[in-house]
């Protein structure tokens, strides 16, 4: 797995995007509504599906997750 930058959505703290650090970052992700939170290799994310984050990542250059409490 790749290791890619994780972006939080501001004002909506459990909305993420997933960017992989080899790709530029979407013209959506504004400084306006976005913060950056870290650095991480998805695979290490508990319960998170790192094949639906390398498929859409793949395909969109990003993935957009919602987190849920554990």
């Amino acid at each position: 797995m790749r290791t890619y930058n994780l972006f939080r959505r501001k004002g909506v703290a459990d909305l993420f995007c997933a960017v992989p650090e080899d790709v530029p970052v979407p013209d959506f992700m504004n400084p306006e509504g976005w913060e950056y939170a870290r650095s991480l290799d998805i695979a290490t994310l508990s319960g998170f599906d790192a094949a639906a984050a390398e498929t859409s990542a793949a395909t969109n250059g990003f993935y957009l997750f919602h987190s849920a409490p554990d």
